[in-house]
């Protein structure tokens, strides 16, 4: 657009633009008029959603295969690497890092239902959120990096779980409510 327009513009009146150009999409493409179908020739790219693929996950020159993942506020980043079976969250071991069982056993649930506990070693950074938010994005982020140094063990992380994201998030809070369902008391006089 700043191309175009020769001048700088503002990411408010672009995002005005860009909604103008989607409701305008939506028109029937046969009832669309000529100047409808000019203008949207700009805003319109050529992707082929057949080759819309994830970047696989590589493993780097040190055998670390770096996964992400993400529950809630929380995001995690672990590093897996082949080893003894060492865990550690932050700098600290696991039962530091997180009190509550469950929320140990959730974080290493990927190794646990492969069975690969003993084999690698995951070095995780967790950030944001709470406890187990963070435990549950450390369980996807350990699935995408042991899916890069098993490709065959995909469908036993799927089966418990493990490779799909959870989206599930806190509801917005909406004006003239308390909270994002909790309505103010309703007094009739």
């Amino acid at each position: 657009m700043r191309a175009q327009m020769g001048e700088p513009i503002k990411a408010m009146h672009y995002q005005k633009v860009i909604r103008v150009a989607k409701r305008l999409n939506l028109i029937e493409p046969s009832l669309r008029p000529a100047e409808v179908k000019i203008a949207l020739q700009e805003f319109s790219r050529d992707i082929n959603p057949f080759l819309n693929t994830p970047n696989p996950i590589i493993i780097d020159k040190f055998g670390r295969a770096v996964g992400v993942g993400k529950r809630k506020a929380s995001t995690a980043r672990a590093f897996v690497v082949e080893g003894t079976g060492e865990v550690l969250v932050n700098g600290k071991p696991l039962s530091e890092a997180f009190g509550r069982v469950h929320d140990r056993e959730s974080a290493v649930w990927a190794l646990i239902a492969t069975e690969r506990l003993d084999k690698y070693n995951v070095w995780v950074l967790v950030e944001g959120g709470g406890t187990t938010g963070q435990a549950e994005a450390m369980t996807l982020a350990v699935a995408k990096a042991l899916v890069a140094h098993e490709p065959a063990l995909k469908t036993i992380l799927r089966k418990a779980g493990c490779i799909t994201r959870d989206p599930r998030t806190v509801e917005r809070k909406k004006h003239g409510h308390v909270k994002a369902r909790k309505m103010p008391a309703w007094v009739k006089r």
